[in-house]
């Protein structure tokens, strides 16, 4: 009967129609707003080409693209730009209704009321693999193991402002009220008078970016992100794998689990933005602090009204007494708090220790400030900020042993277990920046250095004497860089990104990634410069080689080989980084240097080969993953991009690049993000699960022929034709685009 029941419900959400209703209500209402705004000729014009497109599109009669030709021809500069606003911002809404349609039909298939063409939810994807002979344990020792770290980038493939995204979110919001089935007659005016509003604020709105943005500006962005979707969409998800482990008779996922990670480049990739500095670095690694510490105060708010229970363990008890009481910094006496400001019950031992914790995030959120301001500084001792993650989960770990302690478990996996399932993914910093810097830069640093203390040339020298003196280098203790170092300006601000990063520390920072690199020194020689301001001791950001040409991709082998088989380096992996190496592959350069296909080919064979190098050293490779939007930036399906990888290079951990306008399409509706961090999770959980055999040699003989010809061919067009680059300027608007930016 149940079958029978959910038979009947199929597709109560039709595959097009309700898309086609929206797109039509969307389109109806932009046009009565604007159509008052501009010449009634303009208008009619908007009208007539609507009309010959969809008349061309019905009986493909050329007629229709000759006369639409001439009408175009006709028009007025102005005539022109409205025209192509009015375009612009249609395309805008057919996109917005499209994610709201997607978002629709997904939750339509939860209810068992839609069939899906694609099957990726970890519900799938776990009866997949049970089917396949993996057990239920397998599954959830999987799943608590494996990490997805998405590193969302500042690429200027996103060309939307801010204040046209924001009202396509409100738009959104209006679609998914409009189609609730208890929605009332007042509130579906409502919506009505909300869209006309919204739409019309559309028009009005300057749809170009006048300045660029600066890093800073990035930086916000990319937050602003993570707060509206992501910071909820986080714990939401781990849930949603919770219930699917009931499913299949396991506990959750344990509170040490750590499946998703976040970083940045905005504010950190310096690789051609002469605007990144040292300086903008700090505030950036700052502003990120300070948003995070907001964030985390609405958090614990919250859990001072939850948990009002009066009594604890020991051990909570315990903790609480011998805490530092953390006075609010000088600049900040005064603050009043929205709610329990003035007194906490001393009795109820759990508000007490959250009340702790407030005064010292709120001094970790002035004192962030107070930097940003560039305010005076109160003397700061140790304790009375956060400066690591540790110190902020540990008093929330106490409280939830306590609560599991005490048989209160339901309480411990409310909103407290969601905020430690944040701090786990966000720490105290929302993302951890990477820096990405050119080898070139680095070599031309190191060339001053050497010249200036009687060394030689280190430019000049071959890739055996380079490593010949970074090896003797990092195996002695003295100071390589002279106090008195006079340098180009570009050298000097490459010197002071390795100051800067040794004072920020990893606890903040993510890898230190090296563009075209493309021999072993290129690596060594940013161990150098790191170790001389970390010193011996100190903790270096890990050393991220980036492959993104051909012949950095068909070298990677040796490149590995030779740092590994070097003592000085392989102790460096062992004893800093656990025994693991990441190194980043690049899609878009790689594809831009010998087309696509011997791009995608040359990328795997690199994998499989580097993952075998690194077995044999003993160490632990991880794949930094480099992806754009558009396939020629290796864009394409996150999850079949996910399980195309070669067998054995995923390894419970997958870190890639979210680009540009990919930021929107995947996490700027709260739906999208839960997908979207399901997606990545059940591809990750399904290669790692799933036995893949490597392509038989027939196989590798008829893509090496592809390739060949590929490139061979590609090259003669992008590379050796004269007229192409004319071609391509007149074919495609990249120079318009570029100045969108």
């Amino acid at each position: 009967l149940a079958e029978l029941g959910r038979a009947a419900r199929m597709d109560t959400v039709q595959f097009l129609g309700p898309l086609e209703q929206d797109t039509k209500l969307l389109f109806d209402t932009f046009n009565q707003m604007v159509q008052p705004k501009i010449v009634r000729k303009t208008f009619d014009d908007h009208e007539r080409i609507q009309q010959l497109l969809e008349e061309h599109r019905a009986d493909k009669d050329p007629a229709h693209i000759e006369e639409l030709e001439q009408l175009i021809a006709g028009m007025s500069a102005e005539q022109l730009v409205q025209i192509a606003s009015v375009y612009s911002n249609m395309s805008n809404l057919v996109n917005i209704a499209e994610s709201v349609h997607r978002i629709r039909r997904w939750r339509a298939h939860a209810r068992g009321e839609s069939g899906l063409l694609q099957h990726h939810s970890c519900d799938d994807i776990i009866a997949e693999l049970l089917q396949s002979g993996r057990t239920a344990d397998e599954i959830r020792q999987q799943l608590g193991s494996q990490t997805v770290e998405l590193v969302l980038t500042a690429h200027p493939t996103q060309a939307l402002r801010r204040s046209i995204l924001s009202k396509l979110h409100e738009v959104a919001t209006v679609l998914l009220t409009l189609h609730r089935d208890d929605i009332t007659p007042a509130e579906v005016d409502a919506n009505h008078a909300s869209l006309r509003r919204l739409l019309l604020a559309m028009w009005r709105t300057d749809e170009v970016r006048r300045t660029p943005p600066t890093p800073e500006d990035e930086a916000r962005n990319a937050l602003n992100v993570l707060e509206e979707t992501v910071w909820d969409a986080v714990p939401n998800y781990i849930r949603q794998i919770n219930f699917s482990l009931a499913k299949i008779g396991q506990p959750p996922l344990s509170i040490d689990a750590d499946p998703f990670h976040f970083g940045g480049w905005a504010g950190g990739d310096r690789d051609g933005n002469p605007f990144v500095t040292a300086k903008v670095t700090e505030r950036v690694v700052m502003i990120n602090r300070y948003r995070a510490a907001v964030l985390y105060l609405h958090c614990i708010e919250e859990l001072l009204f939850e948990i009002s229970v009066h009594y604890g363990s020991d051990s909570l008890k315990s903790y609480t007494a011998s805490a530092k009481t953390v006075e609010p910094v000088e600049f900040s006496r005064k603050l009043k708090y929205k709610e329990f400001w003035n007194y906490v019950p001393p009795q109820e031992p759990y508000r007490v220790l959250l009340a702790q914790i407030r005064d010292r995030m709120t001094a970790t959120r002035d004192y962030c400030d107070a930097r940003l301001a560039d305010k005076p500084m109160p003397e700061i001792t140790p304790g009375d900020i956060y400066t690591t993650a540790d110190e902020f989960l540990e008093p929330l770990m106490v409280m939830y042993k306590s609560l599991q302690e005490l048989n209160d478990a339901p309480i411990a996996e409310g909103r407290l277990v969601d905020l430690i399932r944040r701090v786990k993914t966000f720490g105290i910093s929302m993302v951890k920046l990477d820096i990405r810097q050119e080898a070139d830069q680095h070599t031309a640093l190191m060339t001053a250095i050497t010249e200036a203390i009687g060394d030689g040339s280190y430019g000049s020298w071959d890739e055996k004497q380079r490593m010949e003196y970074l090896v003797g280098i990092l195996k002695s203790p003295r100071p390589l860089v002279p106090k008195d170092l006079e340098c180009s300006d570009k050298c000097q601000e490459v010197l002071n990104t390795f100051k800067k990063i040794a004072e920020i520390g990893p606890e903040f920072l993510g890898a230190y990634i090296i563009s075209m690199c493309m021999q072993p020194s290129d690596v060594l020689v940013v161990c150098v410069l790191q170790r001389e301001f970390v010193g011996t001791k100190g903790k270096m950001l890990r050393v991220v080689p980036l492959l993104e040409t051909i012949s950095a991709l068909q070298g990677s082998t040796q490149t590995l080989q030779t740092l590994f088989q070097t003592d000085v380096y392989r102790t460096m992996v062992k004893e800093g980084n656990n025994d693991v190496q990441e190194v980043m592959v690049g899609y878009s350069d790689s594809g831009k240097d010998g087309g696509r296909v011997t791009s995608a080919w040359e990328l795997y064979q690199a994998q499989e080969s580097m993952t075998k190098v690194a077995a044999d050293a003993g160490v632990s490779l991880r794949f930094f993953h480099g992806r754009g939007g558009t396939v020629g930036r290796g864009g394409g399906p996150q999850h079949l991009a996910i399980l195309s990888q070669p067998p054995g290079t995923i390894n419970g951990y997958f870190r890639v690049t979210i680009q540009g306008e990919v930021i929107q399409q995947d996490f700027g509706l709260p739906d999208l993000a839960v997908r979207t961090l399901e997606t990545y999770t059940s591809a990750v959980l399904k290669a790692d699960l799933t036995e893949r055999k490597p392509p038989p040699d027939e196989w590798r003989e008829i893509m090496n022929t592809m390739s060949e010809i590929s490139c061979e061919k590609y090259r003669s067009i992008v590379h050796r034709e004269e007229r192409f680059v004319e071609y391509f300027r007149k074919a495609t608007p990249e120079q318009e685009l570029g100045m969108l930016n």
